[in-house]
């Protein structure tokens, strides 16, 4: 299994086509984009389309559990967001990725072309689902 897990890269298995909101996007909005996308995160960019973090099911349930109708109303997602501390690029391996969400007690990494630049495209998403996946058909 580490073979599989060295050998394969981020790239063949991640998710193309990141969803992705704007930073001053309405939460409304951003529950609205998830639920329609049936996705558990979403990328939050500025208006460059560069990345700036990501809102995950777990910071929305932790985030607004405890607030009025009228306070989720006026936030936006750059409030409810985690800024990126950690991503990964399309080259590294599987292996590299399930060290750092092991380590980082993370889900998901979003995917950027140069690997750890905060500011760039996301170009995927690779979850530990994902690599589940690939431990799964290779047994």
């Amino acid at each position: 299994m580490q073979r599989v897990l060295r050998d394969t890269k981020v790239r063949d298995v991640m998710t193309r086509g990141v969803i992705t909101v704007k930073f001053n996007e309405p939460i409304k909005n951003v529950l609205a984009t998830m639920v329609e996308n049936d996705v558990s995160a979403v990328v939050v960019v500025d208006d460059q389309n560069e990345a700036m973090g990501v809102i995950s099911t777990v910071d929305v349930l932790k985030e607004l559990k405890n607030r009025s109708e009228k306070e989720i109303e006026e936030m936006e997602a750059e409030e409810l967001m985690t800024p990126f501390t950690v991503s990964i690029s399309p080259e590294s391996s599987l292996q590299e990725a399930a060290e750092l969400m092991i380590e980082k007690r993370i889900h998901r990494l979003v995917v950027l072309h140069g690997g750890h630049i905060a500011g760039e495209m996301p170009v995927g998403i690779l979850s530990a689902t994902d690599v589940l996946r690939v431990l799964h058909k290779n047994l």
